[in-house]
């Protein structure tokens, strides 16, 4: 089979599902460039500890850490949701004589062309914001503002191995989904009815104690300086955990609402909870994406609102 033949395949299937596609491709764009704006920020001369400024520099490095975890999780969910819904078409391929290897082909062209147009989109909005995000910054601090556009050839590195690292783990996964099964249960896919989702209690308990155990971490931290290491693995269980909540817990509650024939065989509820204990096992992890996104916008403008209006207060508490 000519090799040109599956970069061909690779962009018709991509330009065929592109309702699927443009907002995948924006989605992964999007978390590039706030990278690459944070790794940026954090390699920048303003955030040496010369500058006095190194507690901020310690902040956006875990700030990169915490975003590339979410851009895994939250990519990872896009691209299995657009993997099944292409899965009739591998088994049409497979169906025409192509094999394995043959597919795996064709979605390392796809997942290639994925990462290049967002790399491509993200490193281009992250270079122009990433401006911005200083003169902010700046202003913040109290520093002297210089207008020079300039690019961090750190910052390009560090966002392009995390997210070629990202990409090529949801090859792995995307090559494994579609490569372990046969032609007529690819082709089948659509036309099966949904299996009832089981959802593990034991995984929804430990999302709720984790959760917890998160926020009184985070609440009991004195002096979040000298604790900014406690606190970047609060974040990251908060993260875990409202997903262990939303993709299981709500599955566990769905079923416990059904086992309570009171409430489930009413009229006003029997309808919403029979499809949605369908449903959220499937739509649990945009929900807890949506949930974490909202949560991140809340706290960085609280604690930017805080640090900027107490400012003063811990300069005179550092230098009295």
């Amino acid at each position: 089979m000519n090799f040109l033949l599956y970069p061909k395949l690779a962009l018709g299937g991509m330009r065929k599902n592109g309702r699927l596609y443009v907002p995948y491709l924006l989605t992964a764009a999007g978390m590039v460039m706030m990278t690459y704006i944070l790794a940026f920020l954090a390699l920048s001369p303003l955030t040496t500890p010369a500058t006095g400024t190194s507690g901020t520099a310690l902040i956006l490095n875990l700030g990169i850490f915490v975003v590339a975890a979410f851009a895994s999780l939250f990519l990872f969910y896009t691209n299995s949701f657009l993997i099944r819904r292409r899965e009739r078409e591998f088994g049409l391929y497979s169906v025409l004589g192509m094999g394995k290897f043959n597919l795996a082909l064709i979605l390392l062209f796809e997942t290639a062309f994925t990462a290049a147009i967002s790399l491509a989109a993200g490193l281009l909005g992250g270079m122009l914001f990433s401006k911005i995000a200083e003169v902010g910054l700046l202003r913040l601090i109290g520093s002297e503002i210089t207008y020079r556009l300039t690019v961090s050839p750190s910052a390009l590195g560090i966002t392009i191995v995390i997210y070629l690292v990202i990409f090529g783990l949801i090859l792995l996964r995307s090559v494994s989904r579609v490569g372990f099964r046969s032609a007529a249960d690819l082709t089948k896919s659509e036309s099966v009815g949904e299996k009832p989702p089981k959802g593990n209690i034991f995984l929804g308990i430990a999302g709720v104690l984790i959760l917890g155990f998160a926020y009184w971490l985070a609440v009991t931290i004195k002096d979040p300086v000298a604790a900014l290491t406690l606190f970047f693995f609060a974040v990251l269980m908060v993260i875990a955990a409202t997903y262990m909540i939303f993709i299981s817990g709500s599955v566990v509650f769905c079923r416990l609402l059904r086992k309570n024939k009171r409430y489930y065989y009413n009229k006003r509820h029997f309808v919403s909870v029979s499809s949605m204990v369908y449903r959220m096992k499937r739509n649990g992890a945009g929900l807890a994406s949506i949930c974490i996104l909202a949560t991140m916008v809340l706290v960085m403008i609280s604690s930017t609102t805080c640090l900027y209006f107490g400012f003063e207060d811990s300069l005179r508490s550092i230098y009295p």
